[in-house]
């Protein structure tokens, strides 16, 4: 299905249960750790000794995540800790070897006011052009077995829904596309359904236009794995390259940050 896993990782119990989910969905893929040494933030002093402390740290992450992997029978795992600003280091390695999925743990958190989204998660969430495998919290280590996708049947779109229907065949997973634009869901929706029927895949299209964020979140509660698109109608969207802040809109934000089963985000 995937071919190069890029896992960015540390040695938290978060992105522990992200090995070990993504190894066990994708067992035969090329696998890829990094764990960038922030050298970024000048307004702290980095010593010698410092720099020579983060350096440790970031050797005990990638190795605790490659020895995850060679327990489950998955060799030959490439590691790589360079310095710099993490999602600009991320971005790079991704290009340079043609990484075809990103792992993140998010680490995030929610408040009254707003959804809070780690730093490194939300900047390389923001530019990546590949799909990106996030992990909010912990989840079961299994095969998905009920696969949601939100979509408005739009070109956007089109990419993520496309992928959930390749993972529904790969997996055996049934798929649900729950269609929550404005207008009717069109011809696309005819071609998706015709795809699931070729290949076999237990397919449902529910209409809920307009359906709030909170719904979408409240019913992607009944799947265990979620396949959306980062990428959305509006003027503002089409001005993400020179402001990446304008590429997450306010669903994806809660997805990343709530959701609990993993999620494919799909960039464009």
């Amino acid at each position: 299905m995937f071919e190069k896993i890029l896992i960015a990782t540390d040695n938290s119990p978060l992105i522990k249960n992200a090995i070990e989910y993504t190894g066990t969905i994708f067992p035969y893929a090329d696998y890829h750790l990094i764990n960038v040494i922030n050298t970024s933030d000048g307004s702290i002093p980095q010593t010698e000794l410092m720099q020579s402390k983060m350096a440790e740290i970031s050797q005990e992450a990638l190795d605790n995540g490659e020895d995850i992997l060679n327990d489950m029978g998955i060799e030959d795992v490439k590691k790589k800790k360079p310095k710099g600003t993490p999602s600009k280091e991320i971005m790079r390695y991704v290009d340079e070897m043609d990484i075809d999925v990103l792992v993140m743990a998010t680490h995030s958190k929610t408040g009254a006011q707003r959804v809070h989204i780690g730093e490194t998660a939300l900047h390389s969430l923001q530019v990546t052009s590949i799909p990106s495998l996030v992990f909010s919290c912990e989840c079961p280590v299994r095969t998905p077995e009920k696969i949601f996708n939100p979509t408005t049947f739009s070109s956007y779109s089109m990419d993520a829904t496309m992928i959930a229907l390749e993972l529904a065949e790969y997996f055996g997973a049934s798929l649900t596309s729950y269609h929550i634009g404005e207008n009717d869901p069109g011809s696309f929706s005819r071609r998706v359904k015709k795809r699931a029927e070729k290949t076999g895949i237990d397919y449902t299209l529910e209409i809920e236009k307009g359906a709030s964020d909170e719904k979408i979140l409240h019913r992607s509660k009944e799947f265990d794995f979620i396949v959306g698109s980062r990428g959305r109608k509006g003027l503002a969207y089409k001005f993400r390259h020179l402001i990446p802040s304008l590429a997450l809109s306010s669903i994806e934000k809660e997805l990343i940050a709530e959701s609990e089963i993993p999620f494919l985000m799909v960039g464009d």
